[in-house]
């Protein structure tokens, strides 16, 4: 990883933990300076909001990643596999081959779907983690509470047995978006131990789908091995998409729904809203994730000249970071972008850019907003306190932003009840 200058507004400063705790004023520096090119990873970086929302829409502005280099580069380091699985990943393929993977693999996460369809296990899941926390005075509403509900919707689309243990998933999870988060998609961390247990994943993932075939149920999961019957989709496509499932499903749900919790703790005015008018949770993490969005930025190739609403022009071939968490925060699209403003959706002008834009919207930001909103709900509805304390922490992971730890005084009623 190339040398990490603090001063310097280069995307490897986002790897500074103090940037990774607090990433407003690099932002505010980036959005002051307009686009910057940064030599240390080739590429623009783009942070106003009227042009990341462009360069997310337009089509002249590619997904798919150029490996070539980073495996002359890191010759030996077994990434192979992994480049392999990325260049199959919806998220990194453009056009029509997008269009029809997309229409194979999101289906069971549209709204009408997780409106009729996955209300109840989401529910149940968020009761389980709250009964896991009673009678605990100081909790980790991370592992706890936040990491727990996903990965309890994940077991269920998914049909993971039972056997595999939530702590297995977690590590599936945050190592594969380590090597999906990471510029150029080369590790920042362990990079032997990081590629091993995305292997695991994979190779779990593989016998899994082999054994639904052989006992096939009603899972989400099932259909999709049921369009590989009907060749919507090959084998390794489906393994690859369904690793992507693990960890878009699992983590950016994780960082934003810990990243609403942490807003929660710390202003006690807001929490108090949240209590006595639910109707308002759906502003509040929408507001949250503006300021805390789950990905921190993303990439795109440009197929021809861009002009930027700063006047440069980007050529063809250039590569840029759309800097979604800047975007998020330029005062121009959105005015006192630091403050928490919940009327702020009314009449709204400009839109957050906090799960994408575009062709490639997240598409499973319905359900993520579901379990987010139904967890804080649930929680507002049973605990009265919601105290900060010491040991806050952040993973290491630059893009997908998140907390590690988030230790809170919950006084949380053992009956509970439902808003």
């Amino acid at each position: 990883m190339p040398t990490i200058a603090p001063d310097r507004l280069s995307l490897v400063n986002l790897y500074l933990p103090d940037i990774i705790a607090d990433p407003t004023g690099f932002y505010d520096r980036l959005l002051d300076a307009g686009p910057v090119f940064d030599p240390l990873v080739g590429a623009w970086l783009v942070s106003r909001h009227i042009d990341v929302q462009a360069l997310l829409a337009s089509n002249g502005a590619s997904v798919r990643m150029d490996h070539t280099s980073a495996l002359t580069l890191f010759a030996g380091a077994g990434l192979e596999e992994a480049f392999e699985a990325l260049d199959m990943h919806l998220s990194f393929v453009d056009g029509d081959e997008h269009r029809r993977l997309r229409g194979v693999l999101a289906g069971p996460v549209q709204v009408r779907q997780v409106r009729t369809r996955l209300v109840e296990p989401v529910v149940h899941a968020v009761s389980a983690a709250l009964n896991g926390l009673t009678g605990q005075p100081v909790v980790d509403l991370v592992s706890g509470f936040a990491a727990r509900i996903p990965i309890d919707v994940i077991r269920h689309l998914l049909a993971i047995p039972a056997d595999v243990g939530a702590a297995t998933i977690r590590r599936w999870s945050l190592a594969w978006g380590d090597v999906v988060a990471a510029p150029g998609h080369v590790p920042t961390t362990d990079r032997a131990a990081t590629l091993a247990t995305a292997a695991d994943l994979a190779a779990f993932l593989r016998q899994h789908v082999t054994d639904r075939i052989a006992e096939p149920g009603t899972a989400m999961i099932d259909g999709l091995i049921a369009k590989m019957h009907r060749g919507e989709i090959r084998r390794e496509a489906l393994i690859a998409n369904l690793m992507m499932l693990v960890t878009a499903g699992s983590e950016t749900t994780t960082n934003l729904l810990s990243a609403v919790l942490m807003v929660l703790a710390d202003e006690p005015a807001l929490w108090a809203i949240v209590r006595d008018d639910p109707e308002q949770v759906a502003d509040v993490v929408t507001e949250v994730g503006r300021l805390h969005p789950p990905t921190q930025y993303t990439a795109r190739r440009l197929l021809q000249p861009v002009t930027l609403s700063t006047g440069e022009t980007l050529s063809a071939g250039a590569s840029v970071m759309l800097m979604l968490a800047a975007a998020n925060r330029d005062p121009l699209a959105f005015p006192n972008p630091e403050r928490i403003l919940l009327d702020r959706t009314a009449g709204r002008i400009s839109h957050p850019v906090t799960f994408g834009h575009g062709a490639h919207v997240c598409f499973g930001a319905p359900l993520a907003r579901l379990e987010v909103e139904t967890a804080v709900r649930m929680l507002a509805a049973r605990a009265a306190r919601l105290g900060p304390r010491p040991r806050r922490a952040w993973r290491h992971n630059a893009n997908l932003r998140g907390l590690a730890c988030l230790l809170v005084q919950l006084d949380l009623d053992p009956a509970g009840g439902a808003r």
